[in-house]
C-alpha cells in the first residue's frame, strides 16, 4: 500500500443521507433500520460544521489510519461505494439503504449500540477526487442555552451527535484514485481507491480496540495490511526475536542497532528476507523467518510508514540489567559510546563507555 501522505483539505460535500441503525433486541433479534428517502438539505453552516468534523477526525494520527481494502461481489463496501461515483443521487439513496442494512448485520453479534448513520459522498483534495464516507454516530444528551436581556436558560437535548467535544463516533471514507469501470464480474478495481478509518476507540500505537465489526465486517477493510501497522509489526516483531536469542549481549546490541539503522534509513521497502540475509548468520536467519512467519508477517517486501514507531526511535536506548540497573544512551549511538566486555562471569557486566561520569542524577 502507497505510504504517500494523504490530505483531506479542500472536502466538499455534495450529498447527505442519514439513517437510523437499532441495537439487537431481546431474544436477539434483529431490527431493521429506519430509512430515509430523500437526501438531506443543510445551510452551508451545518455543510463547513460535517466537513470540518471530517477532516479532524480522519487526519488525527492518533485515531485515524489507512486501511487495506478487501471484500469482493455486489455487496462489498467498495463495489457499493464506488458505484455511487457515476451515478444519480437515486442510486446514492438506494445504495445507502442497502449500507444501513449492512451496518445492522455487522453488528448483530456484537454489543454494539444503536445510533446515526449517515452517509456522505462529495469531492476532496487538490484533484478535486471523488469520495463517500459513512459515519455511525452514538447519540448523546446535553443543554443548549437560551437567553434575553432578563435571562438565561438551559434546555435539555436527549440526542446530540458530533460535537467537537465528542469522540462517540466512527468514520469509513473511500477515495478514489484512478477512475476505471468494473470488471465483468462488477467488481472494481481496490487500487485504484485509497480507504481509511477513524474510530475513538483506536490509539496511534493500538489498533486491537478498533470495533471489528465496523471496519471488518461492515466496511470489509483490514488494519493489519496497512503500511504503517505492518511496519509497526516488523519492528516490534524483530526486536522481540532479538530479544529472546541466546546470543552474547554485545551481539544482540549490535542487531538492535541494525534494526534501528533499518527503520531509519532512507528506504522505502521492508523485508525480512533481506534483513535477516544482511544481518544473521544461516541459522539465525531461518530461526527468523520461521518467527515473523509464525506472525503471520507477509514474506514480500512492504512499503515502509514509520509514522506509528516514530516516537520509539527517537526515544534514548535503554540497556537494562537483572537487577534493575540501566543505562540510558543517545539514539543511535549505543556501538559508538558503549562496550560490552568479555566477561566469564555469568551473574555481572562489564561495560567501557566512552566518556568520563559528569554528574548524578
Amino acid at each position: 500500500m502507497a505510504s504517500v501522505d494523504f490530505t483531506f483539505e479542500g472536502l466538499l460535500i455534495e450529498k447527505i443521507i442519514a439513517h437510523r441503525v437499532f441495537p439487537r433486541g431481546v431474544g436477539k433479534t434483529l431490527t431493521v433500520p429506519k430509512l430515509s428517502k430523500e437526501v438531506m438539505a443543510f445551510g452551508q453552516e451545518a455543510l463547513d460544521a460535517f466537513q470540518i468534523r471530517i477532516t479532524e477526525a480522519l487526519a488525527s494520527k492518533s485515531h485515524g489510519i489507512e486501511m487495506s481494502i478487501g471484500g469482493v461481489g455486489d455487496d462489498c463496501f467498495l463495489n457499493l461505494s464506488a458505484s455511487t461515483f457515476s451515478n444519480d443521487t437515486e442510486h446514492f439513496i438506494k445504495v445507502t439503504h442497502r449500507l444501513a442494512n449492512k451496518l445492522n448485520e455487522a453488528q448483530y453479534n456484537s454489543s454494539a449500540p444503536g445510533g446515526i448513520l449517515a452517509v456522505l459522498s462529495g469531492r476532496v483534495g487538490n484533484d478535486s477526487v471523488p469520495f463517500l464516507a459513512v459515519i455511525k454516530a452514538e447519540p448523546q444528551s446535553g443543554f443548549r442555552t437560551r437567553e434575553n436581556d432578563e435571562q438565561l436558560t438551559m434546555e435539555y437535548i436527549s440526542e446530540l451527535l458530533l460535537t467537537p467535544a465528542q469522540r462517540f463516533y466512527k468514520i469509513g471514507f473511500l477515495v478514489q484514485n484512478i477512475a476505471l469501470p468494473p470488471d465483468e464480474n462488477g467488481n472494481y478495481d481496490s487500487s485504484s481507491y485509497r480507504a481509511f478509518l477513524f474510530d475513538h476507540l483506536m490509539t496511534s500505537t493500538e489498533t486491537k480496540k478498533a470495533a471489528g465489526y465496523f471496519y471488518a465486517r461492515f466496511l470489509d477493510m483490514d488494519i493489519s495490511k496497512s503500511s504503517k501497522k505492518l511496519t509497526q509489526d516488523f519492528f516490534e516483531n524483530t526486536r522481540d526475536f532479538i530479544n529472546t536469542r541466546q546470543i552474547e549481549e554485545g551481539e544482540k546490541l549490535e542487531l538492535f542497532e541494525a534494526l534501528r539503522s533499518e527503520m531509519r534509513s532512507q528506504k522505502n521497502t521492508l523485508s525480512t528476507a533481506d534483513f535477516s540475509q544482511t544481518n544473521f548468520e544461516p541459522e539465525m536467519s531461518r530461526e527468523y523467518l520461521e518467527f515473523m512467519d509464525s506472525k503471520k508477517f507477509p514474506t514480500a517486501a512492504i512499503a515502509k510508514d514509520n509514522d506509528y514507531i516514530l516516537a520509539k526511535l527517537k526515544l534514548r536506548n535503554k540497556l537494562v540489567f537483572s537487577n534493575d540497573v540501566w543505562v540510558s544512551v543517545p539514539p543511535d549511538q549505543l556501538k559508538n559510546l558503549v562496550e560490552i566486555l568479555p566477561s566469564e562471569d555469568n551473574d555481572s557486566t562489564m561495560l567501557r563507555i566512552k566518556g568520563k561520569l559528569k554528574s548524578q542524577q
